[in-house]
């Protein structure tokens, strides 16, 4: 029985420590683990991240004014932060439930699951043919405030650009691991419900 909370950790202290994310790294995490850290992600995203930038963009907007380009930010953000939710919502209503279903059918050999699973019209590669990034949209933000001259001095932006970089970070690794580790790990299992189902028919 996996615990949950420690492989979590552990997912975390992987990511920190490497220097330059490859595949290997996250072999010995299961799809559960996997999950169960997106999950979180998503969490931090929209009830930590998201919130602080949110406050520190409105308490510079409130120390200048008349700087109608930083307002124009700040709607760029809040459009950038709709686009997430959405995001967001999307995964947690289609990709996750499959996966964790697959997941369990998988390693409790629930043959009925497994045989509606196989004959279904959704795979992990819908998702991962569909998969569009939000980073570079947060990107551009990031540096058009960062072109704001009378802002450089102020430690409000500071704060809010460091914030902002992180939460653009972790954006990023977040995609990469569901790109690159989750589509993966999912794949794998859905061949070999896809041999196992083709040895029944024969």
């Amino acid at each position: 029985m996996e615990s949950t909370n420690y492989y979590y950790k552990e997912l975390i202290k992987t990511i920190k420590k490497v220097e330059e994310l490859e595949v290997v790294n996250f072999d010995g995490y299961s799809v559960k683990i996997i999950i169960e850290f997106l999950k979180k992600s998503h969490q931090i995203f929209t009830d930590e991240s998201i919130p602080k930038i949110e406050q520190n963009f409105l308490l510079l907007i409130k120390n200048h004014e008349n700087n109608n380009q930083l307002k124009t930010l700040f709607n760029l953000f809040l459009k950038f932060q709709i686009e997430l939710k959405q995001h967001i919502d999307i995964e947690e209503k289609t990709l996750f439930p499959y996966t964790e279903t697959l997941y369990k059918a998988s390693i409790g050999n629930s043959l009925p699951v497994l045989l509606l699973i196989h004959f279904g019209k959704y795979s992990v590669q819908d998702f991962a043919n569909s998969h569009e990034n939000n980073e570079f949209y947060l990107t551009e933000i990031i540096y058009l405030l960062e072109q704001q001259e009378e802002l450089k001095s102020h430690p409000i932006n500071n704060i809010l650009l460091n914030q902002m970089n992180q939460l653009n970070n972790e954006i990023k690794t977040h995609a990469w691991i569901e790109d690159n580790v989750l589509v993966r790990k999912v794949t794998e299992i859905e061949e070999a419900v896809s041999g196992f189902v083709g040895e029944l028919q024969n």
